[in-house]
């Protein structure tokens, strides 16, 4: 049996095709860091502004019919917290700024469990936000 030979034409074709596919998903890549560099400018200057108080959900352990228990640790301090989201599943690793409190919680009879009413969330972007910022160069 004798080898296959494959045409220069078809291996032109099929590395025009791969740079193509490459060339489409970097375009799209860098549409998505400029957004959620966007989104993260905006964020922060809504902090420096004083419109509440960062923090990122590390864990999110239960979803229930009416909210989200996670464990939430505030940007300025490092200090880790319960929380417990009304009227929304929060997603694991999402920044929020808020205006929330802090109050008993019957349940797991934890004295300190931040309660946050959607009306508190001032602003929100998911996890991959800062890195594509600094990607950005921002």
């Amino acid at each position: 049996m004798g080898a296959m030979h494959t045409s220069p034409g078809l291996l032109l074709a099929a590395a025009v095709a791969i740079a193509a596919i490459v060339a489409v998903r970097l375009r799209s890549r860098r549409k998505r860091d400029a957004r959620l560099a966007a989104q993260w400018n905006s964020l922060q200057q809504q902090r420096a502004a004083g419109n509440g108080h960062l923090l990122q959900v590390i864990q999110v352990y239960q979803r229930a019919r009416r909210g989200s228990k996670a464990v939430i640790t505030w940007c300025d301090t490092g200090l880790r917290q319960d929380a417990w989201f009304w009227e929304w599943h929060v997603p694991q690793g999402a920044y929020l700024l808020v205006s929330a409190t802090s109050g008993y919680g019957p349940h797991s009879h934890n004295p300190n469990v931040l309660y946050v009413h959607p009306s508190q969330v001032r602003t929100w972007v998911p996890a991959q936000a800062p890195r594509a910022a600094q990607r950005q160069g921002a």
